[in-house]
């Protein structure tokens, strides 16, 4: 009821922002995106897509194997989906990581669709699955809860890999070759979460990393969409309160 309550509270924001709280807010800018996550049946069909894609690549993968496969993917806008924490953000008008902890806390975020039965499938498989997140490691035992809720596979310690001292995902990923293990498929809403390539600032040379990299994805890489926040919003400058929001949206506008 509460998502619901978040939800229709945000459609609100786009009948009317006049209140001087709302000038101000520069969450405002993800009242589109984050409606678009929380009710567009399109949102739907690209995580499914997403996963389905995964599953014939890591099908196409096993058949030519020759060492223990495993899986390894992100958590947040990955496996579950915090669209309601985005709500509340637009809704009081705070930054993370304000009311972070609480809404880990609540264990309440809901499966990406998709996520469940790709992941249930792999372990059927005998596939091994490794959750690295940058959630931080006090968040680890509420994490596992909400993982757990749902029936999400190989959910404990050994496979759950939180931040410790840094946002970098390489160091825990090698964790996983070092045990002999082959990762199949890398699954993430955000391009940090397959390979230290796109670990830099400068956009334009994430995009070349990309297309560096544009064999490997729907293969090897597999992108969750995320419209709501991730590097390509605080490397465009709006996680900057101090900046003129709309004038910074405008800047990147491309029209005809």
């Amino acid at each position: 009821m509460k998502h619901l309550i978040y939800t229709f509270s945000i459609a609100a924001l786009l009948v009317s922002c006049q209140s001087k709280q709302a000038d101000t807010n520069t969450h405002k800018r993800n009242t589109m995106a984050t409606i678009y996550v929380q009710q567009s049946p399109e949102y739907i069909a690209l995580t499914e897509q997403a996963y389905a894609i995964a599953k014939t690549s890591l099908d196409n993968q096993f058949r030519i194997a020759t060492s223990p496969l495993a899986v390894v993917l992100d958590i947040d806008e990955t496996v579950l989906d915090n669209s309601p924490f985005q709500a509340k953000q637009i809704l009081e008008n705070f930054d993370y990581p304000d009311h972070w902890d609480e809404w880990c806390e609540k264990e309440e975020a809901r499966p990406i669709p998709g996520s469940l039965e790709f992941l249930q499938y792999a372990d059927s498989r005998g596939i091994v699955i490794f959750y690295i997140s940058n959630r931080k490691e006090h968040l680890l035992e509420a994490t596992i809860n909400n993982l757990n809720k749902y029936g999400y596979p190989q959910v404990d310690k050994e496979h759950i890999m939180l931040r410790t001292s840094t946002s970098s995902k390489e160091e825990r990923r090698q964790k996983v070759r070092d045990q002999g293990l082959e990762i199949a498929l890398l699954i993430g809403d955000n391009l940090d979460d397959m390979s230290a390539e796109f670990e830099v600032e400068d956009i334009d040379k994430r995009k070349e990393a990309v297309y560096a990299n544009q064999t490997k994805f729907g293969t090897k890489y597999i992108v969750l969409p995320n419209p709501t926040y991730g590097k390509w919003v605080s490397n465009r400058g709006f996680y900057n309160a101090k900046l003129d929001q709309d004038s910074l949206a405008a800047s990147y506008l491309n029209g005809f």
